[in-house]
Formats: C-alpha cells, structure tokens, sequence
C-alpha cells in the first residue's frame, strides 16, 4: 500500500515539474530570444544557388498523331497484296489491289460509246455519257488500295481470293513519325497548364531514357470519373524512335514553372508565423528565426527570393517553431534539460 502511495506521488511530482518547466503562454510569440535549443550539425544546410523546375505530373499512352483503317470503296475479290506487316510505305503508293476485269470491261466499253456520241451525238447524251465514263474511271481506279500517307503497316487482314466489300477493314496504316500522348490533369493542376509548355516523358519500355515533348492541346471540357474531375490534354513527342510503339505507357512531367541560380531551401525549413514565412538561420551555433520572401515551389524545394545570402546557414526541419504550443511537448517526447533533445522555451 504505502509502495503505492509512493509511486503516485513520484508520478505527481514528475508532472508538476514538467508542466512547470514547459507551460508559458499559448499565445506566446516565438522569437530567437525565448528560444534555447542545442544543433544537431547534420540538420543545418548551408546556402547555396540553384535550379529548380515545377511539375505537373500524369501519364497516358503513347499513340501516332495520324492512323487509319484501310478499306475499299466498293465490293471485290483481292487480286493481289502488295505489301507486308511491318513494311514502311509512301504516300500513293500501292498497297492492294482487287480483280478488276470486269471494271476494266465496263470502262473501256463506256469510252468506246462516248468517242461515237461526241461525233454525231446531241449535247445532252455527249454529257450524260462523259458523266458515265467518269463513274466508271473511278470505278476502275479504286480497285487498287494505295497508302494515304507515308508509314508503317500495322496490320493486313485479308489475303488473296478473299472477297471485301465497302467499308470492311483490309489494313491498317500508322503515321509512325509523329507521335502524341493523350492524358488527363487534376483540375486543380490544370490551372497552371498552358500550350507549348516543355514537358518530360519517360517510357517504361526504356527506363533509362528520357524523352521531350510539349503540350499540343488543352481540353475545355472536363471529365468526371468516380467523382475526380480531370482536364484532357494532349502532349506531341518531339521526336520518334523506330522503337516505339503504339500504346507504350507513359509518365508525363509538364514543367509550369522553372528558375535558375536561385537560393533554394527544403520545405521543411520554411514556416509560418503570423503569415510570414520564416526560416530559422544559424547564427553563432544558436537558430535565429528570419523573415524572408518565399517563391515557386516543387513541392520538395522552395525559391528564398529575400531575406537570406549564398552562404548562409539554417535548419533544415524548423517545424518545431511553427507555434508550436510548448504543452504539446508535455507527453510528445520533450525532456528536461539533462534529460536529451527537444525544443526548451523560455518564458
């Protein structure tokens, strides 16, 4: 029992020491005059100038800027393939083509009809026969496929004898000089997005490889899935690699702001007190809390625009002076002095 009786009253005793020793006015102002703290050498950083680049990042997938399905604009049996998966094509050129004998037939036999009718026809049926041989030149000549504009094949889905009709994919053609990402951004984020802005793209089919782009196309409508509300924007690839291809994935940094030989501090160094940023500067082994001018962020850096010099030095996690309340440190770990760290104000 009196065992008992003993420990409370140590444990008492105890609390009214520390509550004593740590209790000052909650609303207390902190300066570097109330402040006595002992530096760890490995949390003060000195000063130094640098770059440092803002992001907005997303992902998407690689596709070409220009792709096309292939198809006949009339009904016929394929008389020859021309061409092979893989093969790079110009524009105009050949790629399959139909039986067209009878097509061929009918034109001659239109033409034959309308060199008799310009001799002794009368206007009308010279026009309504020049009309015929027209149709039927057309006829003829889309009985061969031809590339629409210079690539890659991608895909034949036909073969020879096979009987297409209009419209029904035979091949597929991809523009592979060009290529663009589609990808969305936080509606948040994409306040800070704007045309042409530079952007970094890495692909995981080459992890050790970064690629350039820019943003080509900035949607006006937003999408909303599962109650995310994005924007959709487009990026273009500056360049392409033979090795791409369509629907790698991607990871997209959209760089909205950048600086140079700028003083830059963790943000974990930076404060607020009566919304001033404050940093807390070393000053003969003692932090001294300094006002200073904060500017872009990366989210792991900030711009110090004034109130610090290269050379300078400062703590580099200063959360324990952001009005922090000195109770706080009653049971969070603060000690005594003689007892290890923790942050001792004074009253």
């Amino acid at each position: 029992k009196w065992l008992m009786v003993g420990v409370i009253i140590i444990l008492i005793a105890t609390f009214l020491v520390w509550n004593r020793f740590f209790k000052v006015n909650s609303d207390k102002e902190l300066t570097d005059q109330n402040i006595n703290i002992t530096i760890n050498p490995q949390t003060v950083m000195t000063l130094e100038k640098g770059n440092l680049r803002k992001t907005v990042s997303t992902s998407g997938y690689l596709q070409p800027v220009d792709e096309k399905v292939l198809s006949f604009n009339l009904n016929g049996e394929v008389k020859e393939i021309l061409i092979n998966e893989g093969d790079k094509v110009t524009q105009g050129e050949d790629l399959i083509k139909l039986d067209k004998n009878e097509r061929e037939l009918n034109y001659l036999k239109i033409k034959n009809a309308y060199e008799l009718i310009k001799i002794n026809g009368s206007d009308s049926g010279i026009e309504e026969t020049k009309l015929d041989l027209t149709i039927a030149a057309k006829s003829l000549e889309d009985t061969t496929l031809k590339a629409p504009f210079s690539g890659l094949v991608t895909d034949i889905s036909v073969k020879p004898g096979d009987y297409v009709t209009q419209g029904l994919q035979v091949a597929y053609l991809i523009d592979d000089s060009s290529y663009e990402i589609n990808a969305a951004v936080n509606e948040i984020d994409s306040l800070e997005i704007k045309k042409e802005q530079e952007v970094i793209i890495r692909l995981d089919a080459f992890p050790d490889r970064e690629f350039e782009g820019r943003v080509k196309e900035i949607g006006y409508y937003t999408e909303n899935v599962n109650g995310v509300v994005t924007l959709p924007v487009v990026i273009q690839v500056n360049t392409a690699e033979p090795e791409f291809r369509p629907g790698f994935s991607a990871l997209l940094e959209i760089i909205v702001d950048q600086v140079e030989g700028k003083l830059l501090v963790p943000i974990t160094a930076v404060f607020n007190q009566n919304e001033q940023s404050m940093v807390a500067k070393v000053v003969d082994s003692k932090p001294k809390l300094i006002p200073v001018k904060t500017g872009v962020s990366d989210g792991v850096y900030t711009v110090i625009e004034d109130g610090l010099i290269e050379g300078d030095q400062i703590m580099i996690n200063a959360y324990q002076f952001a009005g922090i309340k000195p109770e706080a440190n009653l049971f969070g770990g603060g000690m005594p002095p003689g007892m290890g760290g923790g942050v001792m104000i004074r009253k």
